[in-house]
C-alpha cells in the first residue's frame, strides 16, 4: 500500500510526536539529526529539513519540529488568511488533542502579526522572529500584483 507524501509526513509526524512524548528531547535530535524523512541536503552540505514545525526549514535542534516538545508552525491557509499550529505539551500521548490550529485573517496583516508575536511569545519566546518572518513571507506570496500596462 503506497501513502501520498502529505499522508506520510502525518504519520511519520505523529510517531515522532509518540517518540517526543517517551523520550527526552536532546536524545530524539541525536536519533532523527542525520536520518529522518524530512532531510533534504543542499549543494554545500547545507542540509535543510521540511518537517512541520521548522520555521526557518534549517536542520539544526533549535528550529527542529521533531525534537522540541514546543513547537509553532505558520503556513498559508485559504487566500488572505494564514494559519498557526502549536502543540500541547500535557497532551502529547493524544494526537488528536495534541495540536492547537488558529487561522488569522489578514485584512490587516499589522495587527495579525502582532497578535501571532504574542501568541509565540507566550510558547517559544526565541521562535518570535522567525514566526513573523515565516508570516510575512506567506501575506507576500499570496498578495496580487497589478497587470503593467504598456
Amino acid at each position: 500500500m503506497t501513502l501520498d507524501r502529505a499522508a506520510h509526513a502525518a504519520q511519520s509526524a505523529m510517531y515522532i510526536e509518540a517518540l517526543n512524548a517517551m523520550a527526552p528531547s536532546q536524545l530524539v535530535w541525536q536519533l532523527v539529526k542525520n536520518y529522518n524523512c524530512f532531510l533534504h541536503k543542499g549543494l554545500n552540505g547545507s542540509q535543510f529539513s521540511a518537517e512541520p514545525g521548522n520555521l526557518y526549514n534549517l536542520n539544526s535542534y533549535k528550529y527542529s519540529g521533531i525534537a522540541n516538545e514546543k513547537i509553532v508552525h505558520v503556513e498559508a491557509a485559504e487566500e488572505g488568511s494564514f494559519a498557526v499550529t502549536r502543540n500541547i505539551p500535557k497532551n502529547s500521548n493524544k494526537p488528536r488533542d495534541s495540536r492547537s490550529k488558529a487561522t488569522k485573517k489578514n485584512k490587516n496583516f499589522r495587527r495579525a502579526a502582532i497578535r501571532l508575536g504574542k501568541e509565540v511569545h507566550t510558547v517559544r519566546p526565541d521562535l518570535k522572529k522567525a514566526a513573523l518572518a515565516r508570516a510575512s513571507a506567506v501575506n507576500k506570496s499570496q498578495r496580487t500584483t497589478a497587470a503593467k500596462s504598456s
